[in-house]
């Protein structure tokens, strides 16, 4: 292990709210500290870039990105790893206040994991991150390829688009790109420290001791200094009475312990029974007394450790036990050992240095999920932080297989399958193999239940929050095929229909997919394209000043949606929807009744046959003089002869 990770072997991943001990990629953004779940998995949600504004110190260059991305719409942040790159792409993106609704993230890659930039819709102004700072070089030439174009089309747009650069870039910028390049250096540590401690209405006047300007002498990541603040905020709760200096030397043991200072006091503990409770408690950490010794044993019984032959009365019982690992049950009865991030670091321990013990805590997690004496929360933060440990030491594969196993064992281990699936899907490292294995459960034909109700999970969790537009496409492969498909509707109809941007891509969608005449992508159409959702003008993060029938690409998805409708399927499985847009348009204001119609003659256009039963549809109501008229106006005629 090399100085630098010997000295910051601790990180918070503030993206999954856990903590990493270890070698590999921390997903961390500076400034963060502990978050709500929203903020944990959007990073560009409103409420987290509030509160990230108000700690943000700007770096160096930080001015220069504002100008280019005023007048280029697109800026290119390089930077040192650990330098804020992120944080300043996010807050640049954040000071333009028109779209502060509609902030999101650019995945680059396809639903099904290929490497490439695809086209946004147009005629639609966002605000875009893109984080290609772990792109490899075989991925960068792709991708660099297709950057000229992308941000022609946010131009275009009106959108404005924040590339995080790789450090360093692999080749040399296309000639189109080079003007956009804005490089930003660190800023003062102490400044960002005091940040968080601002938040935390804790000193920042003071001086911090010795210990945090050695500490920050080393030059950590800024989100290693932003966890430290959060570390000493985490402390003063703790010890209100303490000085500042107090719990900043706490902080800092805390965020500098070494790797082989926990291995002696591994070591210490002879025998492997207080060596598994040591293992079980940082698993469960937070769990109650009664858990943890459950899952004690059960990890005993998997090593096939010998049973302690001694009378029951004679062993120690579990106070002495929790003693020896110097932990602790608080009044409630949950265990936590005494010292900060001392589970963190046990686990990184035993899957560090014992890796021929790795498979058997794979079989012992997979049943422990099940045991009674856990909570529905002590699952899941097992199965958790299993999943850490497996993405840090190993590789996707084997959590994967775990993931199956869960979701096709049972109810009870369907949430822990759930929970590792969206960590996965969500991981900066391992994530496009997790998406693109969700994307092959959801077209697979042989889809066990099971699976089918973990994926429709998954795909209404923070996966949904964070990549909705995924969410959406893998929920509706699963709509059409499966036999719980009608769950899986009910959970896209719920996902698409608060938000417009969702709305319009999934009647974009269904224009291509009502060709493939399945009873879902009729209902489907139904719900989004009730014409009170249509005419109604939206209000929250990214509605526009207007009704979706306001929108002319959206009147051309709804012709497109209609005729495919009209050419593919029978009324009678058109679930009334010809009828319900008749009788609303009667009802709506003109300009909204005059695109309803039009939408619908035109779907029919160059099919007279199909007018004509359109006509017959529309005589019954208040619209059928308009609806001949539009008829007629598009058969080049001014009256129906007698």
């Amino acid at each position: 292990m090399s100085d630098s990770s010997a000295r910051f072997h601790n990180a918070f991943d503030a993206e999954h709210g856990n903590f990493h001990t270890g070698s590999g990629t921390q997903n961390i953004y500076y400034g963060v500290g502990k978050q709500s779940p929203e903020s944990r998995y959007r990073p560009l949600a409103p409420d987290f870039l509030d509160r990230l504004q108000q700690r943000f110190v700007p770096p160096e260059g930080f001015g220069n990105g504002r100008r280019i991305l005023r007048d280029a719409h697109t800026v290119l942040i390089a930077g040192e790893p650990g330098s804020g790159r992120n944080a300043a792409a996010r807050m640049l993106l954040y000071e333009f206040r028109d779209l502060r609704g509609n902030l999101h993230e650019v995945l680059p890659e396809d639903d099904e994991g290929n490497v490439r930039l695809e086209q946004r819709p147009s005629g639609e102004a966002e605000g875009l991150l893109l984080d290609l700072s772990q792109t490899d070089a075989q991925a960068w030439t792709i991708l660099h390829d297709s950057l000229p174009g992308f941000h022609a089309d946010v131009c275009k747009n009106g959108s404005r688009l924040a590339v995080v650069l790789p450090s360093p870039v692999p080749s040399r910028l296309h000639s189109d790109l080079a003007g956009l390049r804005a490089p930003v250096n660190r800023p003062d540590e102490i400044l960002v420290m005091r940040g968080v401690l601002r938040e935390a209405k804790l000193p920042v006047d003071l001086d911090p001791p010795g210990e945090v300007h050695r500490f920050l002498q080393h030059r950590p990541p800024l989100d290693e200094v932003a966890h430290l603040a959060w570390l000493i905020r985490t402390t003063a709760d703790a010890s209100p009475s303490d000085s500042f200096d107090k719990w900043c030397q706490t902080a800092v043991e805390a965020l500098t312990r070494r790797p082989e200072d926990v291995a002696q006091r591994v070591l210490a503990l002879e025998d492997g029974r207080p060596r598994a409770l040591l293992l079980t408690t940082a698993m469960l950490h937070g769990a109650s007394s009664d858990a943890v010794h459950e899952a004690c044993e059960s990890l005993l019984a998997t090593v096939d450790h010998p049973k302690d032959s001694r009378p029951l009365l004679e062993r120690e019982d579990l106070s002495a036990q929790f003693d020896k690992i110097n932990a602790t049950p608080d009044p409630q009865g949950r265990v936590t050992f005494a010292d900060m991030d001392y589970d963190i670091a046990i686990r990184a321990h035993f899957w560090n240095n014992m890796p021929g013990l790795r498979p058997q805590l794979g079989a012992w997690v997979r049943k422990a999920v099940s045991l009674n004496s856990l909570t529905p929360d002590d699952r899941l933060r097992l199965a958790e932080r299993f999943a850490e440990q497996i993405l840090r030491t190993g590789g996707a594969k084997d959590l994967l297989e775990h993931i199956g196993a869960w979701a096709d064992s049972g109810p009870q281990a369907r949430p822990a399958a759930t929970q590792t699936f969206t960590y996965g899907a969500l991981h900066r490292d391992h994530g496009r193999r997790f998406r693109k294995e969700l994307y092959d459960w959801a077209i697979s034909p042989t889809l066990s239940d099971g699976r089918a109700e973990v994926l429709i999970d998954v795909c209404s969790s923070e996966f949904a929050s964070r990549y909705p537009e995924r969410a959406m496409v893998r929920l509706h492969r699963v709509a059409q095929h499966h036999s719980r498909g009608q769950e899986a509707e009910s959970r896209l109809t719920a996902l698409v229909l608060p938000e417009p941007r969702l709305h319009r891509r999934m009647l974009e969608r269904l224009a291509r997919w009502l060709e493939k005449p399945r009873k879902a992508n009729v209902r489907l159409f139904a719900a989004l394209a009730s014409p009170r959702h249509l005419t109604t003008r939206r209000t929250g993060p990214g509605a526009a000043p207007h009704a979706l029938l306001d929108e002319r690409g959206v009147r051309e998805q709804l012709t497109g949606c209609w005729a495919a409708l009209f050419e593919h399927v029978s009324l009678a499985e058109c679930h009334d929807l010809p009828d319900q847009w008749l009788s609303a348009a009667g009802y709506a204001a003109p300009p909204h009744r005059e695109h309803l119609i039009d939408i619908l003659v035109r779907a029919c256009q160059e099919h007279p046959l199909k007018l004509s039963r359109l006509y017959q549809l529309a005589y019954p109501h208040r619209v059928g003089n308009l609806v001949l008229q539009k008829i007629n106006a598009e058969q080049g005629i001014d009256r129906i002869h007698p």
